[in-house]
């Protein structure tokens, strides 16, 4: 927990579902004054709504969930708040021990709602403007509001051609290429026609929209400025200069063409710098693009997997999770998706890899597409995995640590009561382990020690848990083992470690060790009560005159 009080989100330790540990972000989220407020909790009764049975489950581990669960979690005083729940299984640390990982996304929401409120606003305001606005797409036009409706006559309605909505020869021009009417960048007096075929002079202000496909798309705002003499100049000066004004800007289009592609080649340039692999695909699941660090990951050329699907190009074993996260990413509202996988990459290797994912859109109902980054988490992985090591194994022998021990000899130790099956457990001691680092210093004296664990472990099973509890006392149990045979074992191990010569400066070192033994009965209570009596029988070896296997 130490190592995770980095993190932002809450994370806590949990074992049958109880809370065993928290770090202080988690504390801070629940608006606890300290660990006490939690520890001992059941994690069940923080989640609200209709998840408790289903976290339950999988606390219990009897169901494994990779992907993140949205559930509200309840502070300790009382509200909730909406969140993102993962659980991971912990079973080295002990039976029912889960991670459980909770990541606030509160805001996110609030954000999507304002965000959802702002987009109604702006359609009210369009509606009720008092000018037309149009929006085309090519030659047509695809939406007209209530204003431009009444200017236009009962023949303005979306559909109908952009050409139609000016009169004479403005209709003409822009029938001709209504890529006419975005060369003009402000405000451009013209003739517009009703329904009837009567004219009126307006001004109005062409803005290009956003468009993926080659057809322009295009918003019209116009203002009928009929009553005012002004506008019949402009339309005279206008008419006078039209042709010179077409061929200036229509140079000035193609200088925006070439800003265009200025901007594209500086995007595509980003991508290529962003250092980790990036990709986006189309609504049919191909690919249309990636940059470099993608290309290096899979030893791919630039186009190479353009226009192919992820089956025809990824591993199989990333296939499913692939599509399934696509298939999510443009069902969502914009809420990225994202998982853990292993992925093959080109140096031949496994990678452990998070990849996120994202819906990307022109128009809010209408996704075109996937957009996914990975980031490699293979270094996070061996961290995470030594740092379960170091939490279970003594620094010094590599053997269970006291702590582990006990865990595992617990286990071992009902495991036992419930089958009726017969277990023995030693408890050892270096005799005169002082003498040995007075004498030669504690470096000889850790080697003393791991020299006595190698001799341990050359005796007993693999199934046997060996544990440091401390300085020099160790501790063995021996399953499916009763007290005659433990005690050829204890023999073995005594004889062997007789055996040992430590080469030093002051001369070889020899040791001997002390061992208690005792078998499991009926009113052990627990692993707890039998050490206790093989440490009795221990300090009768010790007292008996050492170097000895004494029963308990």
């Amino acid at each position: 927990m130490t190592v995770l009080e980095v993190s932002r989100d809450l994370v806590c330790l949990c074992a049958g579902g109880i809370i065993l540990d928290i770090n202080s972000a988690g504390l801070a989220m629940l608006g606890a004054e300290g660990v006490d407020r939690v520890i001992g909790r059941s994690f069940c009764n923080l989640v609200g709504g209709d998840y408790a049975q289903v976290i339950d489950e999988l606390l219990q581990l009897s169901e494994v969930e990779d992907s993140a669960i949205p559930v509200q979690v309840r502070r300790l005083g009382g509200d909730a708040f909406d969140a993102e729940l993962q659980i991971f299984p912990a079973r080295e640390l002990g039976r029912g021990h889960a991670v459980v990982i909770v990541r606030d996304i509160s805001r996110q929401g609030r954000l999507a709602r304002t965000a959802r409120e702002s987009e109604d606003r702006f359609r009210v305001l369009v509606e009720n403007s008092m000018h037309l606005i149009a929006q085309c797409h090519g030659g047509r036009v695809v939406y007209l509001n209530a204003a431009g409706k009444r200017m236009l006559g009962v023949a303005g309605q979306p559909g109908m051609a952009v050409a139609h909505m000016f009169h004479g020869q403005y209709r003409e021009i822009f029938a001709m290429d209504p890529g006419l009417l975005l060369s003009e960048p402000g405000v451009m007096p013209v003739r517009l026609a009703h329904y009837d075929g009567s004219a009126f002079d307006a001004q109005i202000l062409v803005t290009p929209l956003p468009s993926s496909g080659a057809v322009p798309e295009f918003m019209i705002e116009a203002r009928d400025i009929s009553g005012h003499l002004r506008a019949v100049a402009a339309l005279r000066r206008m008419n006078e200069t039209l042709e010179s004004q077409v061929a200036e800007r229509t140079r000035e289009l193609a200088e925006e063409r070439s800003r265009a592609v200025e901007a594209r080649c500086f995007v595509e340039s980003l991508l290529e710098a962003v250092p980790n692999p990036l990709w986006w695909k189309g609504v049919d699941g191909r690919f249309r693009g990636y940059n470099r660090a993608f290309r290096e990951i899979h030893a791919i050329g630039p186009v190479e997997w353009i226009g192919r699907s992820s089956a025809e190009t990824l591993p199989p074993s990333f296939i499913g999770p692939a599509m399934e996260a696509d298939a999510k990413a443009m069902a969502g509202g914009g809420e990225r998706v994202e998982y853990e996988a292993l992925l093959a990459f080109a140096d031949g290797r496994a990678h452990d890899v998070v990849v996120s994912k994202t819906a990307w859109r022109w128009r809010p109902e209408h996704p075109e597409g996937v957009i996914g980054v990975m980031l490699d988490i293979s270094e996070r992985k061996r961290m995470e995995a030594e740092l379960r090591r170091l939490a279970t194994t003594d620094a010094l022998t590599g053997i269970f640590n006291r702590r582990h021990f006990m865990v595992t000899a617990t286990v071992e130790t009902e495991r036992a009561q419930r089958h009726h099956r017969p277990l023995t457990g030693l408890m050892l001691d270096i005799d005169h382990f002082k003498r040995i680092n007075d004498g030669f210093g504690h470096p000889v004296g850790d080697v003393a020690i791991k020299a006595m664990t190698a001799a341990c472990l050359d005796v007993i099973r693999t199934i046997d848990p060996l544990g440091r509890l401390g300085g020099e006392e160790f501790a063995i149990v021996l399953p499916d083992t009763d007290l005659a045979a433990g005690l050829i074992v204890a023999e073995r191990i005594r004889a062997a470690i007789g055996q040992i010569a430590i080469a030093t400066e002051k001369g070889p070192v020899a040791f001997t060790v002390s061992i208690g033994a005792a078998q499991l009965n009926d009113s052990d209570a627990s692993v707890e009560s039998l050490l206790s009596r093989a440490d009795a029988a221990l300090y009768v070896a010790k007292n008996s005159g050492r170097n000895r296997v004494v029963a308990g």
